[in-house]
């Protein structure tokens, strides 16, 4: 339980990489030292093996030398080859001497050195006997063939540890990319990992499917840094939150007079309707007065219709959505923006009575609002605004898209990427706060759909978005 507490920490895992790889160069180089000295050991050996063969070889040259023409130097240095060869012989070790089977092999170096001694004994009395001679020739053939046997012995043996250094070094270049490949995907998939769930999951906030980063995450800067982020979330929530509420107050501000003006023409046909009543409550046909009472009724109901729109614009409610339809949330819209319409300006409306969207209310009227207004303050006095919209799939989902086209005088190219910035405003100092655009465009992401702007100077703005439905994301994401 402790190893595996203290792998739930990238330091720690971090920690494991580097030791399994310090791992790795310590087994390297202790089998790569290992294997050098085998080398040298079997080098060793096939040097003494060689300098006993050659000193044999010399010997018996130098003594087939002296018996053809007696000169006393071939037998000097014969008897002090023979003495080396006696020497390296005795130099080898007990497993290399072990190959020659001829239980009086070893014996036989000793023998050689003995017999040439006795052979240049001989020759200061002038006479070599044939005995000598034979057990020379015959000792001399037994040891080159043990040179040989010794020599072939060695030399396999040198060939077989080359080999085996060779398949080691093979074995350890592929255990070391193995155990580079399992580090690899270990750290991929213990720390790569949860970085990218955390991206994708930031990429899912910012289309607005969800507002935190959910899941117990194992390691503790994962969770650390999932919590400072929902921290950050939560606080850029509230300040979102802020300035929605600051932009909605601006804009609430603003249509007050047009409101207060759209409210006076059903109160003052209401007070003329009462006066007619009065007036003539004696003297009026029944007809009459269900005509005037009608008249009030329904101008009272003008009103209320005025200042519920007013009132589901400027209150604050948590963020729900459900279907609607758009009909009747643009119709509030340009209730609320009538009066500050140009007077001779004209609104088209392209729009089906039962086109549904599936929008938080309150939110998306606010988005109307700005689109509108923003479309109002740049026509003429004749301008005209056009509000048309469809049904259409799109990669955010199948949904409803809805166009604000006005022909005003359009936006500089060089300002529209930035028209969605905060407090971007292109209208002069104190006519506007560069808020309404920047708000628009958050709500509309927070439904997850996508809100475009496109513009010619001169020839008007059009503002596109999608909302996709609520049902299509949640197929999506089941």
């Amino acid at each position: 339980m402790l190893s595996m507490r203290f792998l739930h920490s990238f330091s720690a895992k971090i920690i494991l990489g580097y030791c399994l790889v310090g791992t790795l160069f310590i087994v390297l180089v202790t089998s790569a030292l290992i294997q050098f000295r085998s080398l040298q050991t079997q080098l060793s050996q096939q040097h003494k093996v060689s300098v006993f063969h050659d000193a044999i070889r010399h010997a018996r040259r130098l003594e087939k030398n002296y018996l053809l023409y007696r000169k006393p130097v071939d037998l000097t240095e014969a008897i002090d080859k023979a003495i080396q060869a006696s020497n390296a012989f005795a130099d080898l070790p007990e497993a290399v001497r072990a190959v020659l089977t001829d239980p009086e092999a070893a014996s036989e170096p000793e023998r050689y050195r003995e017999l040439l001694l006795e052979l240049a004994g001989r020759f200061k009395r002038g006479r070599i006997p044939q005995e000598i001679q034979d057990d020379l020739h015959q000792v001399g053939a037994n040891l080159l063939k043990s040179g040989e046997a010794l020599d072939e012995y060695s030399r396999k043996r040198l060939g077989e540890a080359v080999d085996g250094h060779e398949r080691d070094l093979l074995s350890a270049i592929l255990a070391a990319v193995l155990l580079a490949v399992a580090t690899g995907f270990f750290v991929s998939r213990s720390i790569l990992r949860p970085l990218r769930d955390i991206e994708q999951r930031l990429e899912q906030i910012a289309k607005g499917e969800t507002g935190r980063l959910e899941g117990e995450e194992e390691d503790s800067e994962v969770r650390s840094l999932q919590a400072s982020i929902n921290s950050a979330l939560v606080e850029l929530e509230k300040r979102q939150q802020a300035i929605a509420l600051s932009s909605r107050l601006v804009a609430l501000g603003t249509m007050l007079s047009g409101v207060a003006h759209e409210l006076n023409n059903p109160l003052s046909n209401i007070s003329s309707s009462c006066q007619l009543l009065i007036e003539e409550q004696e003297t009026a046909v029944p007809e009459e007065k269900a005509r005037l009472l009608a008249q009030i009724d329904d101008q009272v109901l003008r009103a209320q219709r005025i200042v519920s729109a007013l009132l589901d614009f400027s209150r604050d409610r948590a963020f729900h959505r459900q279907r609607e339809e758009l009909h009747e949330l643009v119709n509030e819209a340009l209730l609320l923006l009538r009066g500050q319409l140009p007077a001779n300006a004209r609104v088209e409306l392209n729009l089906a009575d039962e086109l549904g969207i599936d929008v938080d209310r309150q939110r998306f009227q606010q988005v109307l609002v700005n689109l509108v207004k923003n479309a109002a303050e740049a026509i003429p006095p004749d301008g005209t605004i056009r509000l048309t919209a469809w049904r259409e799939s799109m990669p955010e989902g199948h949904g409803t898209s809805l166009e604000i086209e006005d022909n005003g005088h359009g936006i500089a190219q060089a300002d529209l990427p930035r028209v969605f910035d905060p407090f971007f405003t292109t209208k002069a100092v104190g006519q506007g706060t560069g808020l309404g655009l920047f708000v628009a465009h958050e709500i509309v992401s927070q439904h997850g759909g996508t809100l475009t702007v496109s513009s010619t100077p001169g020839r008007g703005t059009c503002f596109w978005m999608h909302i996709p439905d609520l049902t299509t994301k949640e197929h999506a994401h089941g």
